[in-house]
C-alpha cells in the first residue's frame, strides 16, 4: 500500500474520536519476537489506528507517529485465556494468524476501546444502512434508497409476495434500454433484408453465368484485404 509519510502525520494530528494508553504486544515477525507489552499512545481517527512512543519518564512522542492501524477488514474480539487481563486482541483477514494484542487498565476502558475500533470501519456502516434499508422496507414497502429526482421523485416498489410492482413512471434507464432494444431490432432487419437482397443477386448471376458456360470463380477461405 502506498502512502504519504507527511499526510499520515498531519491526519494524526489533533483530536480524535478515542484516545489513550494501551498496552500493545506485536506477533512474531521472522526473528523477531516482541514477548512482552510495551505501553503505546493510541489516537483513533476515522478508520485509521495511530500509535505514539512514550517516554521512559511517561511522555508522550506526538512529533510523528510510531505506526498506524487501517481498521478495515478487521476482526476485534476480548482475550481470555491470554493471562493478561482486561486484554482484546485484533486480526486481520489477510494474516488470520498474526494477533495484536492490547491490554487496558479497566474492564469499562477496554470496552470502550472495543467499541470504538468496531465502529470505526466502513463495512460496519455498511451493514447498519442495510439493516435500516431493510426496516425501511419492511414498513413501507420502498426502498429509500431507490430514489431519482429525475425522475420527480419517483420510487420503484420492492418485490412482495413474489409479485413485482413498478411506479407510475419507469426509470430513465429503463426507457433507455427499451430505446436501445428497439433500434438493435430495426438493425436486425435491416441487415436481414441486405443479406437477402444479396442473396438474390448471387443466385441471379449464377444462373447467368450458367447460361453462358462461364466458369465461376474457385473458394477462396482467405480473404485478402
Amino acid at each position: 500500500m502506498r502512502f504519504n509519510n507527511r499526510e499520515l502525520n498531519h491526519i494524526s494530528l489533533g483530536d480524535a474520536e478515542l484516545e489513550g494508553r494501551l498496552n500493545h504486544r506485536r506477533p512474531p515477525s521472522g526473528n523477531f519476537s516482541q514477548k512482552g507489552f510495551k505501553e503505546r499512545w493510541f489516537k483513533l481517527k476515522s478508520n485509521l489506528l495511530f500509535y505514539f512512543r512514550i517516554s521512559e519518564i511517561g511522555k508522550i512522542d506526538e512529533r510523528q507517529p510510531a505506526g498506524v492501524f487501517i481498521l478495515e477488514n478487521s476482526n476485534i474480539q476480548y482475550e481470555v485465556c491470554t493471562g493478561v487481563p482486561f486484554a482484546f486482541s485484533m486480526t486481520f483477514r489477510d494474516e488470520p494468524d498474526r494477533k495484536h494484542v492490547f491490554s487496558g487498565r479497566s474492564e469499562d476502558y477496554v470496552n470502550q476501546w472495543v467499541t470504538a475500533m468496531k465502529q470505526a470501519t466502513y463495512g460496519h456502516w455498511r451493514s447498519q444502512l442495510v439493516i435500516l434499508q431493510t426496516k425501511i422496507n419492511a414498513k413501507t414497502g420502498k426502498d429509500p434508497l431507490l430514489m431519482y429526482p429525475h425522475n420527480r421523485g419517483t420510487v420503484r416498489d420492492f418485490q412482495s409476495h413474489g409479485n413485482k410492482s413498478i411506479g407510475a413512471r419507469s426509470s430513465s434507464f429503463q426507457c433507455h434500454l427499451e430505446q436501445k432494444v428497439e433500434i438493435v431490432e430495426e438493425e436486425t432487419e435491416t441487415f436481414q433484408s441486405n443479406l437477402k437482397r444479396i442473396e438474390e443477386n448471387l443466385c441471379q448471376g449464377h444462373l447467368q453465368q450458367e447460361g453462358k458456360n462461364v466458369p465461376l470463380p474457385p473458394e477462396r477461405n482467405l480473404i485478402e484485404l
